[in-house]
């Protein structure tokens, strides 16, 4: 048995993983953003040791039972535990499974492994990396009906676009701060009370809207254009709301584009992982994109299930249910 955390910029999870299932998880707030204000790197260690306790009390598990902790994301960042560095791309499973790094800390009571990120890219105009997003692509590979290639999207802070090959692995990404901006838009503008980013979609047809209204005026007035839906014709806060997330969705989705063409890529299966509105946004989006042949929809905690492959395969395929000497 292991336990799985992603610790990324705003919060961290916890996951039991036992045989490749999920036993239960448990998640609270704090990460990158966090400590980069904090300055305490034994303030996350003890984040991450109150969550891993509360999953393993979720799941009536203890720590004698754990043979391995292995974390994921933004906690292997220079504002994380330690900044372990990314792997080239190319990069797969077997890749991440063997830059592994092995590590121990006095607050958790066994073994710890950090998956390292992949970084695509030289130049700063087609560059990009990943903290998290790699460990959820091993464990999308994982699960049957999700055969390579394909594109997976992962919505969240930073929303990735993650290009994988034939062989499973990474070629290529690109992220965008779209969730950020949602939740700054919601917080600090003029907007805050009709934009809600931890509300689910209402209206898919106002989602179009706000995509069409991105492509022929761009992203700024897009979202001035919320307030005037509200002002002039009335609109709700739910459907200005499904608006901004529609234009923030085209606006992510125009960029694709060009980086499927720059990048001469392909593949028309696409995975789409996690939900809430952006994630919502994307799905009704990319069911019009011509160019997507297959959408699956995983919500599944991809991570985890990933933490338990690479630790598998780092453990030829074997790893043990029992407690196992510190490394």
């Amino acid at each position: 048995m292991i336990l799985a955390v992603d610790s990324g910029t705003t919060s961290t999870r916890a996951w039991v993983v036992s045989g490749g299932r999920i036993g239960g998880g448990a998640r609270g707030p704090g990460g990158a953003r966090d400590l980069a204000r904090k300055k305490d790197k034994g303030w996350l260690l003890g984040q991450v040791r109150r969550v891993a306790d509360e999953a393993l009390e979720g799941a009536g598990e203890n720590w004698a039972s754990v043979e391995a902790v292995v974390m994921f994301g933004m906690i292997t960042s220079e504002l994380g535990l330690e900044e372990i560095p990314h792997l080239p791309a190319p990069a797969g499973p077997a890749e991440l499974a063997a830059g592994m790094v092995r590590r121990s800390y006095d607050d958790l009571p066994a073994p710890v492994r950090l998956v390292p990120g992949v970084r695509c890219g030289d130049d700063f105009r087609n560059a990009d990396f990943m903290r998290g997003e790699e460990t959820e692509v091993a464990g999308l590979l994982s699960v049957a009906g999700a055969p390579p290639p394909l594109l997976y999207v992962s919505p969240g802070s930073h929303t990735k676009f993650v290009s994988v090959d034939a062989d499973g692995r990474i070629r290529w990404s690109m992220t965008t701060l779209s969730g950020e901006l949602l939740w700054a838009i919601h917080r600090e503008t003029i907007l805050a009370e009709l934009v809600d980013p931890g509300k689910d979609l209402e209206d898919p047809s106002m989602v179009e809207e706000g995509a069409r209204f991105v492509e022929e005026g761009g992203l700024g007035r897009a979202l001035f254009a919320a307030r005037l839906l509200n002002r002039i014709q009335g609109a709700s806060a739910g459907a200005c709301s499904d608006f901004v997330h529609g234009a923030v969705a085209m606006s992510d989705l125009a960029s694709l584009r060009n980086a499927l063409k720059e990048h001469e890529t392909a593949s028309g299966r696409v995975a789409l992982g996690g939900g809430g509105a952006l994630a919502g946004a994307y799905r009704h989006l990319l069911e019009q994109e011509s160019w997507v042949d297959e959408l699956q929809v995983r919500r599944e905690p991809l991570g985890a299930l990933g933490s338990w492959s690479l630790y598998a395969a780092a453990t030829d395929g074997a790893p043990r249910e029992g407690p196992r000497d510190r490394e």
